[in-house]
């Protein structure tokens, strides 16, 4: 019976990392645990990007982008900056809400928004901090109508967010 309950418990440590494999980027200096089943995708500009499955013609997508910013940018000048990008870049843009928060331990705003990309009527949720002379962005993407599935997700995979430097 012993032998039975300890090939259990391996069985599901095994399990468990498989789930929870944590994805480390030591030259942007962070980890992050992406949602188990997702796809990990190489997508220009960004230091990593994981992808659901297919949710009919749309990808939900998770991704990380590390810039680098000119000495002494504060939270709150790039803040300023990332809501003037939204209204520049995404067509029909409009803010839902923003809230300070924490990014891997570090003072951070999420600002969640929708806009359209072409044909698509998508939902953001982005969560960044600036450290270090860069500034860390997590953004999760999604169709309007099925944030309620992405915004637990989103927060799981903030929350896992760690800076290594």
């Amino acid at each position: 019976m012993p032998t039975k309950l300890v090939l259990s418990l391996a069985g599901l440590t095994l399990l468990g990392s498989a789930l929870s494999a944590t994805y480390t980027n030591t030259e942007n200096g962070f980890s992050v645990t992406p949602p188990p089943g997702w796809t990990q995708l190489s997508v220009p500009g960004v230091a990593v990007a994981f992808a659901d499955k297919p949710q009919g013609d749309f990808t939900p997508n998770l991704n990380v982008a590390v810039q680098p910013l000119p000495a002494g940018i504060t939270l709150a000048q790039y803040h300023a900056l990332s809501l003037d990008q939204v209204k520049k870049l995404i067509t029909d843009s409009k803010i839902i809400s923003t809230r300070a928060t924490t990014l891997g331990g570090a003072k951070a705003q999420e600002t969640v928004y929708t806009g359209r990309q072409g044909q698509f009527k998508l939902h953001f949720i982005s969560t960044y901090a600036v450290t270090g002379g860069k500034a860390y962005l997590v953004t999760a993407t999604t169709k309007q109508g099925l944030q309620a599935k992405m915004t637990p997700t989103n927060a799981a995979f903030v929350k896992s967010f760690k800076l290594l430097r």
